[in-house]
């Protein structure tokens, strides 16, 4: 079932894609997440294969820290622009909507393509910024991964083209592996600005309380990885020189955010978690998921879009039914 529901949601992302771009074409792919968020790396390794599968040549791949204009133009010409999707489109992570605001600004010759979003802004006002500028670009597409953002977006963004297209996350190669051997269940929950008190979640099966991140062994691999990163950053007239340093660390970098997510997540057979990520991740991976809703509802959205698709997927409403719900799928995977 976990390869069904693979199948499907990848087709209808690549038929969705394939309608922007032609084979052969030149394009960058902006705003790659130089950071240990194993969830936007899944993304971007996604995105990276869908690409190869349209048959485009991406050319160019930057960070918000190191982008250089010129070396966009230099390499890609007029060809499309795709500014990588996730959950940071609106006024939570400002900091990535600055940026894709000002490649919008900047480059209002070249095609446009906002990879899926959900959309999440606190200020009214915000959003209606974001869609006056927005509606100054000739050619701008936004993809929107679940029905919630999808309505905002239509009403919105009336001046751009609004289309319906699931996470790019599902796109990325994971190896199956189901099996965990250190504890029945791993709590992956959130503790940052898009968490919520669950309240208790007390199980009676062994567990282990985990997030994403780098440390020890792993975080001296990041930085020695990450090392022309902050070298651009700290020097931008090195920039275009450090340009094919930069594009081959990009890889090595999301791959180690996937592998220690993997470490994590296999450390149980049963996860429970509110990243929605976490959840996609470990349902590639063959392993049972309780998932619980996060502050802006994407979990729950996204859920009800198609990650429900995967049968060993759960929504628990309360975290009493998530314990419930934990205890049932640790029976099952014994």
């Amino acid at each position: 079932m976990t390869q069904r529901a693979l199948a499907s949601i990848r087709d209808e992302t690549l038929a969705v894609l394939r309608s922007h771009v032609a084979p052969g074409e030149r394009v960058a792919l902006l705003d790659f997440p130089s950071y240990d968020n194993a969830g936007d790396s899944l993304i971007y390794a996604g995105e990276i294969r869908y690409l190869e599968e349209s048959n485009v040549q991406v050319d160019y791949v930057s960070d918000v820290h190191t982008h250089h204009d010129g070396l966009l133009r230099d390499r890609v010409g007029a060809g499309t622009i795709f500014l990588r999707g996730g959950g940071n489109f609106g006024d939570r992570w400002p900091g990535h909507q600055r940026f894709r605001e000002g490649i919008v600004e900047r480059f209002p010759h070249n095609k446009i393509v906002c990879l899926p979003q959900g959309i999440d802004y606190a200020d009214p006002a915000a959003l209606r910024r974001t869609a006056d500028l927005y509606s100054k670009h000739s050619d701008l597409t936004l993809l929107l991964r679940e029905r919630k953002s999808y309505d905002l977006a239509i009403a919105a963004f009336p001046d751009n083209r609004v289309e319906y297209c699931p996470d790019m996350a599902f796109g990325a190669q994971i190896d199956s592996s189901p099996g965990g051997s250190a504890v029945d269940v791993v709590k992956l929950l959130r503790v940052d600005s898009e968490g919520i008190d669950h309240g208790a979640v007390d199980l009676g099966a062994s567990s282990v309380q985990a997030d994403w991140g780098l440390r020890g062994p792993d975080r001296a691999l990041w930085n020695a990885i990450t090392l022309p990163t902050r070298i651009a950053y700290n020097v931008p007239r090195t920039t275009r020189i450090l340009y094919p340093a930069l594009a081959r660390s990009y890889p090595f970098a999301a791959q180690l955010n996937l592998r220690v997510a993997q470490r994590i997540l296999n450390q149980g057979s049963v996860v429970l978690t509110d990243r929605l990520h976490a959840a996609a991740l470990a349902a590639m991976m063959g392993k049972r998921v309780v998932a619980l809703d996060n502050a802006n509802k994407k979990v729950s959205g996204i859920y009800s879009a198609y990650l429900h698709r995967f049968d060993t997927v759960r929504l628990a409403s309360t975290a009493a039914e998530a314990v419930e719900m934990v205890e049932d799928a640790v029976t099952r995977s014994r």
